[in-house]
């Protein structure tokens, strides 16, 4: 279904039928489908359109969560309180393997609405006490290092890169400006004649320093919360480079 048009969402519950919807699961950037920052309202009109049909919204936090997009979880900047939040990477900054999902009263009711009953889920590492060492270590000094302010100064500073970046041969345009997230859109002709062509600007750009992530049609960027000025310019300089040879190999 379309990932930024709330009237196909309602579309598609009616059509599927509301009564066999469990849930929506909405990430509010999408991250490794091309990071793609939702339309202005279309985040609230999709929690509405979920209400409405009493369809779960589940806001995916595993990219877009700790910070990433300014917030806990993210969705917090779209003034949407989700039925359940999934979470992962960043929560543990990437140290340790760990997870988890937070749900609402109204989802977990059933579970606790009896004295003495047992909710009978878990797995063999739930609760791995040094992966959540590493996810308590993390919460704390992105309190301590106000990382979330940090990240609303960097997401303007990130696209204002990457647009210096739009005028390269092989970029079609730059997009994000929703968290410190980016992308590259690639030159359409050229990912035509060569298909290859993100993974070959990846490998340039990594060779002058710099890890960036290739895409089907595009280059995205996340770089580190606790990036400054001259680690940005850096990139954009490696990435620059890395176009440059890309483009003379072709």
């Amino acid at each position: 279904m379309p990932w930024d048009d709330a009237t196909g969402l309602e579309k598609t519950i009616i059509d599927v039928g509301a009564e066999r919807v469990a849930a929506f699961f909405c990430e509010p950037v999408i991250g490794a489908g091309g990071v793609l920052p939702p339309p202005e309202g279309y985040i609230q009109a999709a929690a509405e359109v979920c209400r409405r049909h009493g369809v779960l919204f589940v806001a995916d936090a595993v990219i877009c969560g700790f910070g990433r997009l300014g917030d806990w979880f993210g969705v917090e900047r779209f003034g949407v309180r989700p039925d359940m939040a999934v979470f992962a990477k960043g929560v543990a900054s990437g140290y340790q393997p760990l997870g988890g999902v937070v749900a609402s009263g109204k989802v977990a009711a059933p579970f606790w609405d009896e004295p003495g009953r047992v909710f009978r889920h878990g797995q063999t590492y739930a609760g791995h006490p040094a992966a959540c060492a590493a996810g308590s270590a993390t919460i704390a000094l992105l309190e301590r290092d106000g990382l979330l302010a940090r990240a609303d100064e960097l997401e303007t500073a990130l696209l204002d890169r990457l647009r210096g970046l739009a005028d390269h041969p092989l970029v079609e345009h730059a997009r994000g400006g929703v968290g410190v997230l980016g992308a590259l859109g690639l030159d359409p002709q050229r990912l035509a004649e060569y298909p290859d062509l993100p993974a070959r600007v990846f490998r340039a750009t990594r060779e002058r320093g710099a890890l960036i992530r290739p895409m089907g049609t595009a280059l995205g960027f996340s770089p580190p919360l606790t990036s400054t000025d001259e680690h940005l310019d850096t990139l954009v300089e490696a990435t620059r480079a890395g176009l440059d040879q890309a483009a003379a190999d072709l």
